[in-house]
């Protein structure tokens, strides 16, 4: 028996809800039952070695991750009454980065009493060994003779990923040691970013003078840097250390 045209048209709009429905049913099952395993979704499924962490997450489990350590810290008067503040932290997470770390110098007279604190935050770059460099400090009329740093918050590490490819060259210290200039290679696609800090280092291997600027490289390119710290060491420099931090 022939559908009428009404009837035709109301089981053709029979068919067109259901076909609609079957398709929402069958998103609703793949999202609540077959969705990939995700790095936010606070389980541990997909690989990872703990909640949202290790395996192929960036997130660095807290388990796995190993503490920073402070090779040293010290301050240089680099004008009357001012002072630049250095440490070594090295990075025992290599390949990893923590971002906005909050730490403190505390500068101390010979009698031990606190001069001066100066907080900030840096990135742990990728890298064995992260110069942190604080320029500017106030020591008012007091001379500082020894120097504390420390991290005030936990760093959080992650897989670094792709960094650009960062080199130094033509590295020279003035006769009179007052400055390091230096040649920034990028021979990324892109263009990159970077903190160039420089330490010099005494015969003994003692830090003497630090100092820090921040340069943008174009791709394939090279980018010329100066950097100076004021009052020049009085000891013998017999090493210049440059270290490059990614942005």
């Amino acid at each position: 028996m022939a559908l009428s045209w009404s009837g035709r048209r109301k089981a053709l709009y029979t068919s067109v809800v259901s076909i609609i429905a079957l398709m929402l049913l069958i998103f609703i099952y793949q999202s609540l039952f077959t969705a990939p395993p995700l790095c936010t979704d606070r389980k541990q499924n997909g690989g990872e070695l703990g909640v949202d962490c290790g395996g192929p997450c960036s997130l660095l489990c807290t388990g796995a991750a190993r503490a920073p350590v402070v090779i040293w810290a010290r301050a240089f008067e680099t004008a009357p009454q001012i002072y630049t503040a250095a440490a070594y932290v090295q990075n025992n997470n290599l390949g990893s980065v923590a971002r906005q770390v909050g730490y403190s110098f505390q500068l101390f007279d010979a009698e031990n009493k606190l001069v001066v604190a100066r907080d900030g935050v840096a990135d742990l770059s990728p890298v064995p060994t992260v110069p942190i460099i604080e320029t500017g400090i106030n020591a008012g009329h007091r001379t500082v003779a020894r120097t504390i740093f420390s991290f005030s918050t936990e760093p959080v590490w992650l897989k670094a990923g792709g960094l650009p490819a960062l080199s130094a060259s033509k590295q020279s210290l003035s006769p009179d040691g007052s400055r390091l200039s230096a040649t920034i290679r990028n021979d990324s696609l892109v263009q990159a970013r970077a903190t160039i800090a420089a330490v010099l280092f005494d015969a003994e291997g003692v830090a003497r003078a630090a100092s820090k600027s921040t340069v943008t490289i174009p791709a394939r390119g090279e980018t010329p840097v100066v950097l100076t710290w004021g009052l020049v060491p009085q000891e013998p420099i017999v090493r210049a250390e440059i270290t490059i931090l990614p942005l």
